[in-house]
């Protein structure tokens, strides 16, 4: 069972198992001449019995018209029993409770899956881990009670949260997109893709730009100023090598170079007061006389939806019966696509969700033994003292940061004697170095907070004035309660939920790139450091 929480967590491999499950649902649905008895031997169900005897819950704290009742929909259409909120107002939420708790009651009463929804970005991740941790507690609790236990932690499903991911509706714009690929003789790789207007705080616009290096989509950007697309989201993409071409504010351009033009709404809930709302609306309105710009080879329209009619209508009236607007169809897809990942999802579709399996090689840290140097070296220098008997020296720190290092690792409160030199001349231009004057054992923790604000420093144990131990720390691709995240909205800085906060970690070039595990922003060294966000052991 493979949770539906971000498209990064996917192959294109497992894409297209959800697309090719998709076409057969809707053509099983739809299409009178199917043999459902090829799909039945296919799937091991007709689709009226693929989610019968499943739960699903839809828990949604954000408004939702097509995410929320296409999933009830497609849970009643497969055979299945739903239930859940649309809002939080009738919810224990509103009595200071935490979605921890929330979820876990849905966990708790046997429920299959809980699709979700919440402004809180990074929060369908975290639901996960804190209900795979109860019910650890509760199958040990069960034991010494010596009852029977019969639960299972259910498919977490992310019906979109805040402006960072929002999979199943990519996953339904990506089987649109091949449908109409196909009807042009085209394939889905390779497609030209226009994403227009508020690309800094939609979702669905984040999903696509997740998966545009699978199907080497060539994007052509276009959106009003200061609603470009996030920074993280854009490096990204260069370094998996997807070609973007940034428009700006020319649209007709970026339309014009387009097979697809993927518009959406300013996200006006999350843009914050202020901002010229008529201007972008000028802007961003898509009509009969903007299409008529373009001439013969006009892209295809799609649009998440819903249309903002009442500030921004960014899709005029006019093109309601435009051949080329292809958002209702789009949006009906939903129904197919979604009972397709709750069917995968769960295992009902006959071993197909032997593919949602794969997990990510988790790499841990640590420590790479250095070679003593011949003879011997004096720990001398000026400035930083000379090392008597048993000692400790960390070296190669980057210039400016020792003591800054030294606060994280709680070296200033400890009592014993020590020096911090900063800016001392070295081979490659300046260094900082940290010598303590006694011997010493580092933790690991410690070990774990080097190795991500100096990845480069040397760690030499002495004894008896001679280095007997010389060491680098190497991180992993994991980091656990080291950096806070620097996304205010992020799950991991709601303090009621309790969250430890952890990281991904990536090698590129010479620096390290720090990916929040919850709301995938994405952050460096220097600008953890100017802004403090080193947690202090």
């Amino acid at each position: 069972m493979k949770d539906i929480i971000s498209m990064r967590d996917f192959s294109k491999e497992e894409i297209m198992v959800v697309l090719d499950a998709a076409a057969d649902i809707k053509r099983a649905i739809n299409d009178p001449n199917f043999n459902q008895d090829t799909f039945r031997e296919k799937y091991g169900h007709s689709v009226d019995q693929l989610l019968k005897n499943t739960r699903v819950a839809t828990l949604f704290i954000e408004n939702s018209t097509r995410t929320n009742y296409s999933f009830r929909t497609a849970v009643m259409t497969a055979g299945g029993d739903f239930d859940g909120f649309s809002s939080d107002d009738d919810t224990s939420l509103k009595k200071g409770e935490t979605w921890a708790d929330t979820a876990a009651m849905f966990a708790g009463y046997g429920y299959d899956a809980l699709v979700m929804r919440s402004t809180t970005e990074g929060l369908p991740r975290w639901t996960k881990e804190s209900l795979e941790e109860d019910h650890q507690l509760m199958t040990k609790q069960y034991e010494k009670l010596r009852q029977p236990f019969n639960n299972h932690v259910p498919l977490i499903i992310n019906g979109g949260d805040g402006k960072n991911q929002h999979p199943t509706q990519c996953f339904l714009d990506l089987f649109t997109m091949r449908e109409i690929a196909k009807a042009e003789n085209k394939d889905l790789d390779g497609l030209s893709i226009a994403l227009l207007n508020d690309l800094a705080h939609g979702r669905t616009n984040a999903s696509l730009m997740s998966v545009a290096h699978l199907f080497e989509f060539k994007l052509h950007l276009a959106y009003p100023k200061r609603f470009g697309p996030q920074q993280h989201r854009l490096e990204e993409m260069l370094r998996r090598g997807v070609e973007v071409h940034d428009h700006q504010e020319d649209m007709l351009e970026a339309m014009k170079q387009s097979t697809i033009a993927y518009h959406s709404r300013p996200q006006k809930e999350r843009v914050g007061k202020g901002e010229d709302l008529i201007t972008i609306k000028q802007w961003g309105q898509i009509n009969q006389e903007k299409y008529n710009q373009l001439g013969e080879n006009v892209p295809y329209l799609m649009h998440p939806l819903p249309v903002d009619a009442e500030t921004f209508e960014e899709i005029a009236a006019d093109m309601k019966l435009h051949p080329k607007n292809i958002t209702k169809l789009q949006s009906s897809n939903g129904l197919y696509v979604r009972i397709a990942l709750l069917a995968l999802g769960l295992n009902r579709m006959n071993g197909r969700a032997e593919l949602f399996q794969t997990e990510e090689e988790k790499l841990d840290f640590s420590l790479e033994e250095l070679n003593l140097s011949d003879g011997t070296k004096e720990l001398n220098n000026p400035r930083s003292g000379y090392i008597e008997q048993d000692g400790l020296v960390l070296d190669h720190l980057p210039a400016g940061m020792g003591r800054r290092l030294a606060g994280v690792l709680g070296l200033e409160k400890e009592k014993f004697p020590k020096v911090i030199s900063d800016y001392l001349p070295s081979k490659s231009g300046y260094k900082d170095m940290i010598k303590i004057h006694s011997a010493y054992e580092l933790s690991e923790k410690q070990y774990r907070a080097i190795a991500l604000i100096a990845p480069n420093a040397t760690i030499s144990y002495v004894k008896n004035e001679k280095v007997i131990r010389k060491v680098r720390p190497v991180i992993g691709n994991w980091l656990i309660d080291r950096v806070r995240c620097g996304n205010g909205s992020c799950v991991s800085n709601v303090v009621k939920e309790h969250v430890k906060p952890k990281h991904r970690v990536e090698q590129f070039g010479s620096e390290l790139i720090l990916e929040c595990n919850y709301c995938e922003q994405t952050d460096r060294i220097p600008k953890i450091y100017d802004e403090n966000r080193f947690i202090y052991l």
